[in-house]
């Protein structure tokens, strides 16, 4: 028998359900529509605005007062409790401030989405895995930013976005990519540039992750079923721990994002005269390097602070440090801050790993580029310093990020050719960048130098490695290899450019990098539709697109008698 508590919650859960219904149709169109809706449709929306707030308030007190235990309310529900700031500020007058509005909205909406339970009924009915999760995840943010893109207030002009523009930036923004069509800072308006920037945060966490993180900050406890789900997603082998590691996910984001915002709010001091602007300016860059999207307000990205060292040395290391990957970041955290471990202990051969190839693609992608730009147009006049500077930094960028302090239009073939191959490895696996990752790369490597050695097992730091993690690397390289030849040749059917422009920006499309020799705003239709279809795919990964739609439920457990066959 239900006790009255849980008949009053459940009522309360409906009508919020409603309230958040009626805030998403007013948040669409106050902020979307407002431009073009004048007099008495004002008037009608503010009062309709009131409404929903009141019962929103309503439906707050209530819990509150029904709530057996106040302590646990508060703990439960401190996030309806935000509600009353703005409505504290509406008391006082200031109920046009949209921004209230908006948060106001935002906590509707959000209180509606954590507490139905409708979405996991529809999951387990339609029998959704954890790839399809993901798939469906991704494209139903990329389209709801895709709409709020189009919307007059999201441009400068008020005139909106045309749909395949509005659709090719925001799967950009979400698969972290940082392609554009559009100018970011001049076109988009502040409430644009804020969507492009949620979406970016969104997608580079993950959208389940973000989703889960947000349940977990909101006072509520993750399912069994929730963290099997994460396990997957996160490819972890148990599920103990994956709590631990979503909330160590949520603390070193807004950490790391908030430190690289105030060392580049320092380096943007000489520049940026405005102390908000600069602090807009500098939050952006940081949340965009983190997260190795490469969006820039700047229309000329970096290009501007070309020999400024604070600014260049900040956003690399927070492409660095956004690409290591979650794992890696925790294991080394727990390893020498935390010291949760035996000294016996080391790190993980994962992370050894990680660790290992980053320093060398790195060091690699600078002394090629240095050594193909050392004597070009594009370094001349620089000192040695500058030329060290700007070729470390394109090589850290280079890899998943899409940040640029030179023209890579005007770069040598050699640094177009030694940034594709950075492009095409990419950040490591469980991070915030594309390509077929780092420990991909290593493990082709040790496959190859064990073929050459004759040695049928692979090992990396005094631990063998599974036979099938070698097998799905090579399956990864060469999913991905098919996906850009494939990619290339559509892409070479509607754009009669360079071959050195089209393979640049489809390995830049697939690795979710985002540099572009200057072709990305000239493509035509189908042109964009490939490259926006191709960024999905990368940022998804070649192997989880293929297991979504395979066929296969379980292991195939037959073999066939062996013969030898010739190679090479």
């Amino acid at each position: 028998m239900k006790s009255p508590n849980n008949i009053i919650n459940r009522l309360l859960d409906s009508v919020i359900g409603v309230v958040g219904a009626a805030s998403l149709v007013l948040l669409l169109i106050e902020w979307g529509m407002m431009p073009i809706i004048k007099g008495m449709g004002i008037t009608m929306l503010d009062r309709i605005d009131n409404i929903v707030l009141v019962i929103f308030l309503l439906s707050v007190i209530s819990r509150f007062i029904k709530s057996e235990s106040k302590k646990e309310y508060f703990k439960n529900y401190w996030i309806d409790l935000l509600v009353f700031v703005p409505c504290f500020c509406f008391f006082k007058g200031i109920h046009n401030a949209k921004l209230f509005l908006v948060i106001r909205e935002a906590i509707v909406l959000f209180g509606f989405w954590h507490k139905n339970k409708f979405s996991q009924k529809l999951i387990s009915l339609l029998g959704l895995k954890p790839a399809h999760l993901l798939i469906a995840s991704f494209m139903m943010t990329i389209l709801i930013g895709t709409f709020l893109l189009t919307l007059p207030i999201s441009t400068q002009t008020g005139q909106g976005l045309n749909f395949v523009d509005a659709l090719f930036t925001a799967t950009s923004a979400t698969c972290v990519t940082g392609l554009i069509v559009r100018d970011t800072g001049t076109f988009f308006s502040g409430f644009g540039q804020f969507v492009i920037l949620a979406l970016i945060q969104i997608g580079a966490l993950g959208i389940m992750t973000f989703s889960v993180t947000l349940f977990l900050f909101a006072g509520k406890q993750m399912s069994n079923k929730e963290a099997m789900t994460m396990q997957d997603v996160l490819d972890q082998d148990s599920l103990s721990g994956i709590r631990e590691l979503i909330h160590f996910i949520a603390k070193m984001t807004i950490f790391v994002e908030l430190l690289g915002a105030i060392f580049l709010y320092v380096g943007f001091e000489p520049y940026i005269a405005d102390p908000w602007q600069r602090l807009y300016t500098s939050l952006f860059h940081s949340v965009s390097a983190f997260c190795n999207a490469g969006f820039s307000l700047f229309s000329d990205n970096l290009m501007q602070y070309v020999k400024d060292d604070i600014i260049n040395l900040t956003i690399a290391f927070l492409i660095i440090f956004g690409g290591l990957g979650f794992i890696v970041v925790k294991d080394v955290w727990g390893k020498f801050v935390k010291k949760d471990r035996p000294k016996s202990l080391g790190l993980k051969v994962h992370t050894k790993i990680v660790l290992s190839i980053t320093f060398f693609l790195i060091l690699a992608g600078t002394i090629c580029i240095f050594f193909a730009e050392n004597n070009s147009a594009i370094l001349s006049g620089m000192t040695l310093k500058d030329k060290i500077l700007i070729s470390f930094f394109q090589s850290v960028s280079t890899r998943t990020a899409g940040f640029n302090t030179i023209d890579i239009g005007k770069m040598a073939n050699a640094s177009i050719f030694s940034m594709i191959i950075l492009m095409f490895i990419g950040a490591s696996a469980g991070s915030t960048g594309g390509g077929i990752k780092t420990t991909t790369f290593w493990m082709l490597l040790k496959s190859f130098t064990s073929s050459m050695h004759s040695k049928d097992d692979i090992d990396s730091f005094k631990r063998e490695i599974p036979r099938s993690i070698v097998q799905k690397s090579m399956a990864i390289f060469v999913l991905a290899l098919s996906f850009v030849i494939i990619f290339m040749y559509l892409v070479s059917l509607f754009e009669n450019l360079a071959f050195r422009d089209l393979i640049f920006e489809v390995v830049s499309a697939f690795g979710t990098v985002g540099l572009s020799t200057g072709i990305t705003a000239s493509l035509h239709l189908p042109g964009k539709i490939l490259i926006t279809l191709l960024m999905f795919l990368g940022r998804l990964g070649p192997l989880t697109v293929v297991l979504a739609f395979s066929g296969y439920k379980q292991k195939i457990n037959y073999t066939f008698a062996q013969e030898k066959i010739m190679v090479g």
